[in-house]
C-alpha cells in the first residue's frame, strides 16, 4: 500500500517552494528587526523544517532515495507537519505578544 504520494509537476512544486520560502523569509526578516525570544525560536524551527520540506521534492526523492522512497516520503510528511505546527506556534506567540498588556512598572526590577 504505502504512503500517499504527491505527483505534482515540477513547475507546481517550484511555485509551492517559492511561496513557502518567501513567507519564511519574510517571517525571519520580521523577527530579525521586531522579534523577541518568545517568537524567534518558533520562527527558527519553522525555517529549518520548511527548508527540509521544500527540498524533499519528488524528483529529489526519485534521484537520491530510489531504494528508500517510503522513508524519504515519511521524512517529508513529518517535515511538512512540523512546519505547519511551528507556523501555528509562531502565530500564537506573536498574537499573544501584541494582545497581552505590558507589565506594570512597579513589578519590573530597576537598577
Amino acid at each position: 500500500m504505502g504512503l500517499p504520494r504527491w505527483n505534482f509537476s515540477d513547475s507546481t512544486e517550484r511555485k509551492i517552494r517559492i511561496v513557502i520560502l518567501t513567507i519564511v523569509g519574510l517571517i525571519m526578516a520580521y523577527e530579525k528587526f521586531y522579534g523577541v525570544s518568545s517568537t524567534q525560536y518558533p520562527a527558527m524551527y519553522l525555517c529549518v523544517f520548511a527548508l527540509i520540506a521544500t527540498i524533499m521534492t519528488n524528483s529529489v526523492q526519485r534521484r537520491y532515495f530510489t531504494f528508500v522512497m517510503e522513508y524519504a516520503q515519511a521524512f517529508r510528511i513529518v517535515a511538512i507537519l512540523m512546519t505547519c505546527a511551528f507556523f501555528i506556534i509562531w502565530l500564537l506567540t506573536t498574537y499573544e505578544r501584541f494582545t497581552l498588556p505590558a507589565a506594570p512598572s512597579h513589578l519590573i526590577y530597576n537598577l
